[in-house]
């Protein structure tokens, strides 16, 4: 029988360990969790039914060694990213990614280098406004192209803690166990998305038919001191933009209870909003890799928002 402690643990195990990195629940889990619980009550009260512990012994290292594999199952790895239920061998979607990250990374050193000018750069100055903003926002970048551990909320016993994990992208699968679950995370119309764990990025469905990065074409016309609204979505529609916004989660903390995502209203954000909202960090960086040269004068905007 287990101690209390041993009995813990395994709960813990349930609710925390390797598929609830995925922001749900699996039915694996939650079956070991269940078993778990159901089992630590016959232990508490002391009922002595040995056939049925023995008989629940096997049902936990099966389902436990079931959810471990599970979850190392088709992994693979560029740089310190791992990339998981992406297929594996040529023409997967995980060749593509290991294709596109070093290609992003390269990207994301060329918008750190831009950050580092500070306000010298029209495109930081619209969207992070102070010099004095340009170490953290280089910070951000430098993490981001080198797939550094993140910061992620602990659960379970440990609210309150954090722990550090290096970033995951996982690939939307029909095959997968829980795929309806993951779909739903998705929604029908989201392209990627992150949930309770911040460093694991789902690419749903859409992103594979976006373009690899954001082009000149794409940059937003200016006009009057402002870029044009119907400009706002087509910068951010690419691979690139996406895969920033999300490790953005990762990587920026966020305070704003409701996040800019307009163009405009994000050029809008004070110099203290601006660095905590995440859609500023894709949209600066989609612009400086698309060679955006044009950008509105926050300075001379009214009504700029935030603290």
């Amino acid at each position: 029988m287990f101690r209390a402690c041993r009995q813990d643990y395994w709960l813990n195990y349930a609710r925390t360990s390797s598929l609830s990195t995925f922001g749900v629940q699996a039915p694996i889990q939650q079956g070991v969790y269940n078993l778990l619980t159901f089992y630590k009550h016959i232990a508490l009260t002391d009922v002595r039914h040995s056939a049925m512990k023995v008989h629940f012994s096997i049902i936990l290292v099966a389902t436990i060694a079931i959810s471990t594999s599970y979850a190392q199952d088709d992994f693979v790895q560029s740089g310190s990213y791992g990339i998981r239920y992406c297929g594996t061998g040529p023409g997967s979607r995980a060749e593509t990614l290991q294709d596109l990250l070093p290609k992003f990374a390269s990207k994301l050193r060329l918008v750190q280098a831009d950050a580092q000018k500070g306000n010298e750069s029209k495109a930081f100055h619209a969207f992070f406004k102070s010099q004095s903003n340009a170490p953290y926002v280089q910070g951000v970048f430098k993490q981001m192209a080198n797939g550094r551990p993140a910061m992620v909320p602990s659960e379970g016993r440990n609210i309150g803690h954090v722990r550090f994990e290096n970033p995951n992208l996982v690939c939307l699968h029909p095959t997968m166990p829980d795929y309806e679950a993951l779909r739903q995370q998705c929604g029908s119309t989201s392209i990627a998305t992150t949930k309770q764990n911040r460093a694991l990025v789902l690419l749903c469905q859409p992103y594979w038919g976006l373009d690899e990065e954001p082009e000149g074409i794409d940059c937003p016309v200016v006009r009057r001191n402002v870029f044009t609204q119907n400009h706002d979505n087509r910068i951010m529609r690419n691979q690139f933009a996406v895969f920033v916004h999300e490790m953005a989660h990762a990587y920026a903390v966020s305070w704003i209870p409701t996040e800019a995502k307009g163009i405009m209203d994000c050029v809008a954000l004070s110099a203290g909003a601006s660095v905590k909202n995440l859609q500023n960090f894709a949209l600066y960086a989609a612009m400086v890799v698309a060679g955006c040269n044009r950008y509105p004068d926050p300075d001379l905007l009214r009504g700029a928002h935030g603290k």
